[in-house]
């Protein structure tokens, strides 16, 4: 038979190594910690459960068995566990005690406090000077090139199309031939009009040459009157003396009004005659007019470019029959160029006619400068975008339609600001703070932003040109932390004015070094370190500590009032505790930079 307390018995070993590989040994832990506490009271809950319903309790005999089983034992466990845990959560929830203030841990974890032995090391940080600049905001698109204009060529007369070479790519200028029209009708209607115009020119010399006939005939006609109209004069005289016969008289009346009457029908003829000419040279005029039309439309035959520009699109083929109407060819102007992107409607409302623009070409080295020329007047119902136009020079012609180009639209422009990277920018109580340094010491400034562009963001108040931003390592800093500034090639970068300004400047403790427990004060003096003079320092930061083993440092409340004399300040504070505490005193000056620590002995 196998014994029953028999060590070796292995479904008692596997007891055992299920219990030690379900928690850390209680050994590995500060015993009178909270989680060490409630590490212990857990481990004998579980272990007396575990002895009262396994086969471990084989290993003990019966008095040590009730002992370990007991109510008051289970009941010890689960006090140890309790006061554990409620001294751990207390601990997350109020790190410090009723008396004393252990403030300035920000984030840490109970474990990173706990393993805190009174001595910090300076946090790397990166920083930026901040100094006034031009600030601009900017919004990026991506647009595409059109060319100043496409011309559409046209045909203005019927025919059939032939030397027709021109192909997409070619550059022509104006006046270039392009193409020509076969219509061999237009010559004959140019030869039409042309005989039916010498034809006019010879009606209208025959009608000039009639008339010129007619007035000679006139002439003649009114010299024969006259003669008849003297000789009528005489036999009205010979009559009325009895000399001739009345009849005499009677015949030379009549050939008188006979002439009269050829008179007045030749005068009607010159005038008919003249009407005529003036018909004919009308008719001339239109016969000039329908050759030279003629003449007009045959030269349409011969299609010419409007512009100088760029050949874009052949339409129609050779030997294609075309009519007026009928697009042919397309040119565009490339001698500027049109840059159109889609905005949005929220980025569209800060931009203007001239609003500057930096354009680049992808995969080129090309940038162009303009500003906003149009704003198109309609926005895309569906995109919910406004087009905005830019017309600029196309240097060299490289630039071809089509082409996507990288946009940025400068909204606004503001000199002189003072900026920080956007990574230097936390939240601190729902407000924009950011970190400085001073010295070597990190302090929290809250700030109000200002505007935006790119990984750049103003500072409208709360900081100074000169001051030193922390960029990265703020995410674990607490207020007034010690820092160590490391920039380029990982190395302190600190400038020669804090330098000269620490070397210039001596923080002496007038009052004694050793104090009673209780309240306390202190004098301090600012001096000049070569010529033992007194500084005139507007502001003294004193912070007093005690550091704690395996806890967070004891700090006290340091009242800070400047004496009457220049550079001496008086500090007050109530010291609770036995022990050498550490005084700390900080310039906060911008003229004058200093940090010093003191050891006061409290008794």
């Amino acid at each position: 038979m196998t014994k029953t307390n028999e060590l070796t018995d292995e479904g008692v070993f596997q007891e055992v190594e299920s219990i030690s590989t379900f928690f850390e040994p209680p050994w590995s832990l500060e015993p009178l910690s909270p989680s060490g506490m409630l590490t212990i009271g857990t481990t004998i809950v579980i272990g007396v459960l575990i002895v009262r319903n396994t086969s471990l309790k084989r290993l003990f005999s019966g008095k040590i068995l009730g002992s370990l089983v007991s109510k008051k034992t289970l009941g010890l466990g689960v006090f140890v566990m309790l006061t554990g845990g409620i001294l751990l959560g207390a601990n997350h929830l109020k790190p410090a005690s009723s008396t004393m203030d252990h403030s300035g841990h920000g984030d840490m974890s109970h474990d990173e406090m706990m393993a805190v032995d009174g001595s910090f090391n300076p946090t790397p940080v990166t920083v930026e000077v901040v100094k006034p600049q031009l600030l601009e905001a900017k919004v990026q698109y991506t647009g595409t090139i059109e060319p100043y204009q496409v011309v559409t060529v046209y045909p203005r007369v019927a025919g059939q199309l032939t030397n027709y070479s021109v192909y997409p790519g070619d550059r022509i200028t104006t006046g270039q031939t392009l193409a020509q029209i076969s219509a061999s009708e237009l010559f004959t209607q140019v030869a039409e009009a042309q005989a039916e115009t010498d034809t006019m020119r010879t009606a209208l010399e025959i009608s000039k040459i009639e008339i010129l006939e007619q007035k000679n005939s006139i002439k003649q006609i009114e010299a024969d009157l006259g003669y008849l109209n003297k000789k009528l004069e005489r036999f009205a005289m010979l009559v009325s003396e009895g000399a001739i016969a009345q009849d005499d008289y009677d015949v030379v009346e009549s050939e008188v009004q006979a002439k009269q009457a050829i008179l007045s029908e030749a005068k009607v003829k010159i005038a008919r005659l003249e009407a005529k000419v003036i018909n004919d040279e009308a008719k001339v005029q239109q016969a000039k007019a329908k050759a030279a039309t003629a003449s007009v439309m045959s030269s349409y035959t011969q299609i010419e470019a409007p512009v100088t520009g760029i050949v874009q699109e052949r339409m129609v083929d050779p030997g294609m029959v075309v009519q007026p109407g009928m697009g042919i060819l397309k040119i565009g102007d490339y001698s500027r160029i049109r840059l159109q992107a889609n905005v949005a409607q929220h980025d569209a409302t800060k931009i203007r006619i001239g609003t500057p623009i930096i354009a680049k070409i992808p995969g080129t080295s090309l940038t162009i400068n303009g500003q906003v020329s149009s704003i198109f007047p309609q926005s895309n119902s569906q995109t919910r975008t406004v087009t905005v136009e830019a017309v600029v020079n196309n240097p060299g012609g490289e630039l071809r339609s089509g082409q996507f180009v990288e946009m940025e639209l400068i909204t606004q422009r503001q000199p002189n600001a003072l900026t920080v990277p956007s990574s230097a920018v936390v939240t601190f109580e729902d407000n924009p703070a950011v970190w400085v340094v001073n010295g070597e010491i990190a302090t929290r400034k809250l700030v109000t932003l200002g505007m935006i562009s790119g990984d750049n963001i103003q500072i409208l108040r709360g900081l100074q040109p000169g001051d030193a931003v922390i960029t990265t390592g703020h995410h674990k800093l607490i207020e007034n932390a010690a820092v160590t500034v490391i920039n380029q090639g990982n190395k302190p970068l600190i400038s020669n004015n804090i330098k000269n300004s620490q070397n210039n400047v001596s923080i002496n403790l007038v009052s004694p070094s050793e104090v009673k427990i209780g309240d306390a004060k202190f004098i301090f003096e600012v001096v000049d370190s070569t010529t033992k003079k007194p500084l005139e320092v507007k502001e003294l930061e004193i912070k007093a500590t005690m550091p704690m083993k395996n806890m967070a440092p004891m700090t006290a409340k340091v009242e800070v009032k400047s004496e009457s004399q220049t550079g001496k300040f008086k500090a007050k504070t109530f010291l609770g505790m036995k022990g050498e505490w550490k005084i700390s005193v900080d310039i906060k000056d911008k003229n004058y930079q200093r940090k010093k620590e003191f050891g006061i002995l409290v008794k």
